[in-house]
Order: C-alpha cells, then sequence, then structure tokens
C-alpha cells in the first residue's frame, strides 16, 4: 500500500557540507513522490547552497532574514503536501525514517505533530554533553498534560494543516532570533491548546551531529537555550495556561535545574555546573524579556523598528 506523501523541509545556512550529506541520507529515506525542500536561511554563499540542493532534486526556497524559525516557515508554506517533515542539516536520517514518520501521523486524525528519535553518532560518543538528543526506546502518545523532552524542530513531522491553524512557529523563537531555543516546545504547546495531540516514533530515526565540542560553545549555548524556555514560560502565563505553565515551571527550575545542580555539585564537576547555572540564568533572562515582549495571535510580535532575529 502506498503511503501519502511527505515534504520535507531542510533549513540551512552557510554549511553545504553538512546539507550534502542530510540530504544524502533523504535521499535513500524519500518515496517517488515525496518533496524536498531547502530553505537557504540567508547564507553568505548562496550559489554554494543551491548547488548541493540541485545535485539532490531539491527545491529551493531563499530567505533574507536569518532565523530557524523563519526558514522552517518559508518551507512549510511552500510545500505541496499536508503532511510536513522538517531535518536540520547537521542530521542524516535511516531509510526507514520518512515512513516511520507518515504511518504515526496516521494512526489518528488528531495527531498534529510526531517527533522522531536522534542519537548520538556512534564515532561521537567520547565527545562530552550530547546537545538536541531524543533517544527513548519505546514510542508514546502526547497532550496537553505530557512534560518533559516531547522532541526537536531538526528531525519531526506535523500535519500542514495544523500549522496552518496555529501560525506555525514563533519566528522570535529559535536559532538567530531574539529567544534562541524551545521553539518546538512552543510549538507543541499551543497545538496542544488548539485541540492536536502529538506522539513520539522511535522507529522515525536519525543521527544528531555533536559538532560542538568546545566547552564554552556548550555553555553559552545551554544559556541561549534558557533564554528560549524562558520565553515560552512568560508566553504560558500570559496566555492564562496555568496548569501548564506550572507543570513546565516545575520541570525547568526544579528537574532540570536545581536537582541537577545539586547532583553536579556533589561529584564536584564543574563543567556541569556551569552549564546548568547559565540554562537557569537565561532562564531567568528569557522570562523578563518575554513578560515586556507583546504576544499577538499566540506569536511574540515585533517591537516596532527591531528585527525578530
Amino acid at each position: 500500500m502506498t503511503r501519502p506523501p511527505l515534504s520535507v523541509v531542510v533549513p540551512t545556512r552557510d554549511r553545504p557540507g553538512m546539507l550534502d550529506r542530510a540530504l544524502a541520507s533523504l535521499a535513500s529515506a524519500l518515496a517517488g513522490d515525496d518533496e524536498l525542500i531547502v530553505v537557504d536561511s540567508a547564507s553568505t554563499d548562496a550559489a554554494a547552497i543551491e548547488h548541493v540542493a540541485h545535485q539532490h532534486d531539491a527545491n529551493v526556497v531563499r530567505s533574507d532574514r536569518p532565523g530557524a524559525s523563519v526558514a522552517r516557515n518559508l518551507g512549510w508554506q511552500a510545500a505541496r503536501h499536508d503532511f510536513v517533515a522538517f531535518c536540520d542539516d547537521d542530521v542524516w536520517v535511516d531509510a526507514g525514517w520518512a515512513d516511520a514518520l507518515v504511518a504515526a501521523l496516521e494512526l489518528d486524525r488528531c495527531i498534529g505533530f510526531v517527533a522522531g528519535r536522534l542519537e548520538v553518532p556512534p564515532d561521537q560518543e567520547t565527545l562530552g554533553l550530547a546537545v538536541s538528543i531524543l533517544d527513548r526506546p519505546d514510542p508514546a502518545a502526547y497532550d496537553d498534560r505530557t512534560t518533559g523532552l516531547l522532541g526537536h524542530a531538526a528531525s519531526m513531522a506535523v500535519r500542514r494543516s495544523a500549522m496552518t491553524a496555529i501560525g506555525g512557529f514563533d519566528e522570535m523563537l529559535g536559532a538567530g532570533a531574539r529567544f534562541g531555543g524551545s521553539e518546538e516546545a512552543d510549538l507543541f504547546d499551543r497545538l496542544f491548546a488548539a485541540g492536536w495531540t502529538g506522539r513520539y516514533e522511535p522507529a522515525a530515526f536519525g543521527w544528531h551531529d555533536q559538532w560542538r565540542s568546545r566547552q564554552r560553545t556548550i555553555i553559552r549555548l545551554d544559556y541561549t537555550y534558557g533564554r528560549g524556555r524562558g520565553a515560552r514560560l512568560a508566553k504560558l502565563l500570559k496566555s492564562g495556561r496555568l496548569r501548564r505553565f506550572a507543570l513546565v515551571t516545575r520541570e525547568y527550575l526544579w528537574a532540570w535545574g536545581l536537582t541537577q545542580l545539586w547532583l553536579h555539585a556533589r561529584k564536584r564537576d564543574r563543567f556541569l555546573s556551569t552549564v546548568t547555572v547559565a540554562r537557569l540564568g537565561g532562564i531567568a533572562v528569557g522570562f523578563v524579556a518575554g513578560l515586556v515582549t507583546p504576544v499577538r495571535d499566540s506569536h511574540y510580535g515585533r517591537r516596532s523598528g527591531r528585527n525578530a532575529s
């Protein structure tokens, strides 16, 4: 039985080598009616991105404004199919990735998104703290009461109709934006609020390149992710989502914050203690900034005269 066709969006910026590897892996996962869209997020060498994309028969959408959420929005808006997947350029996927995502979306019409499994590449397991990994063995159903790490925009699928209903990603969240993270968590929050459910599907798996190996880079990244988490919390509070705000706050500040800080301090792990403090500091900064930033139609609005990125 032929499955429904899938559009796959790959945002990229000035990384043609990584893009080539990602697209090569996707070529083995996609079927004849599927669509591959590369969104060039204001690369300085647009010709290099176009060259790689065309080698893999991908359509190219150009964004003159940087930002991962901007690029992903342009991608799903350009997609032909109702099932749309996202894959980052520093990810490569298994041959069954696309089939597994589509099969999970087909389980129930109420499923608005499916998160895939992301593993550490076998040759990078000794590099240190893993970034943007979700490696659980069993499928899981998500709803508005579900907390924890639900998925990464680096490997996931959505219904285009669901994205249209909520306006897609908030372009002030995510890499290259004012609030540097939590764009997918905020997206899931708004999908839940609109009545959609979600799912984690480990059969849709890939590998996330752990190219950030320097400790200073990891610390800075966790601070940036913290800012996004704080902004997410502020939006939940301002939107009146008090139950979910309480659940996520407890998770961020206690389970992923003070508890982790105590455990790392006990082990005298200076690096992980510093990472946790940076994350908590970012949450505080992002929360305060989010409280004073207008929210329009469940998206952070841009301040007059300022670029969202």
